[in-house]
């Protein structure tokens, strides 16, 4: 099979043939029809998880994406992040455990919208969720994939949203997700405009502000009938195909990208 891997920590990505991978006892075998860059991506090629999982290379990328699983021909979406760390989705097939958070890839949904789900979706929802009955909501970030997400559901709950690019000013609110922010100072700094204030990238002293999304099929169900429904716009900024996808870290700006294979 063709895959997108990395030879070694911090290496480029380049297009790789590999063996198709096998499903042992508790996986699916799946052959992927679309899978999402997210920015957890390019930091587990960069070596984050290093020391703290077992990693095989070439290291292909990828925690999330839709296809169909092999013998049943069930079509699914959802996350595939599994260990040994370098098995992801910027391939053509890939296995995921069967308790992973995956749901049904509903028939006219568009598997590269449903591969830009997952993580995105899931983290902006459960953060809005968290928000209560908060009023108003800074998001700091907002023109990212989370962001965007966030923005689309903090509204549809009937919250006052004020997004906020890097380098804006920020006003006071009830709220804040900060998606930007990487490092303390930089958090502590806009938490002081809200008292309720979340980050995603486990920056504050208090554990309580350290937002981590933990997934399910339920979620994931929500996220697609929002889209079905028209309630929700998936960003997608770009769509590469999987030939041309070494260069998919490259760049940035607003929305998702995803590898279409």
């Amino acid at each position: 099979m063709w895959a997108i891997a990395a030879a070694d920590y911090g290496a480029e990505l380049e297009l790789v043939e590999l063996p198709e991978p096998v499903a042992r006892p508790g996986e699916l075998l799946v052959r992927l029809f679309a899978a999402s860059v997210n920015p957890f991506d390019r930091k587990v090629v960069n070596g984050m998880l290093r020391g703290s999982a077992p990693h095989v290379f070439p290291l292909v990328p990828g925690t999330d994406g839709a296809g169909e699983v092999t013998g049943s021909g069930e079509r699914i979406f959802g996350t595939f992040f599994h260990h040994p760390v370098g098995t992801g989705t910027y391939a053509e097939y890939v296995t995921v455990p069967a308790e992973n958070a995956l749901a049904p890839l509903p028939e006219d949904l568009d598997p590269a919208v449903a591969a830009a789900l997952p993580t995105a979706g899931m983290t902006a929802l459960q953060l809005v969720e968290s928000l209560g009955a908060a009023e108003s909501v800074l998001i700091v970030g907002a023109n990212g994939g989370v962001g965007s997400f966030a923005v689309q559901i903090a509204r549809a709950a009937g919250k006052r949203v004020i997004p906020v690019g890097r380098g804006d000013s920020l006003v006071e609110a009830d709220a804040l997700i900060d998606l930007a922010s990487t490092d303390r100072p930089s958090f502590e700094a806009n938490a002081r405009y809200a008292p309720l204030a979340f980050n995603t990238n486990y920056l504050s002293s208090d554990p309580a502000q350290n937002f981590g999304m933990k997934g399910s099929r339920e979620m994931l169900a929500r996220l697609a009938s929002m889209v079905q429904a028209g309630d929700l716009e998936v960003p997608i900024a770009r769509r590469v195909p999987l030939r041309g996808a070494a260069g998919v870290f490259a760049g940035g700006g607003p929305g998702k990208t995803v590898i279409v294979m």
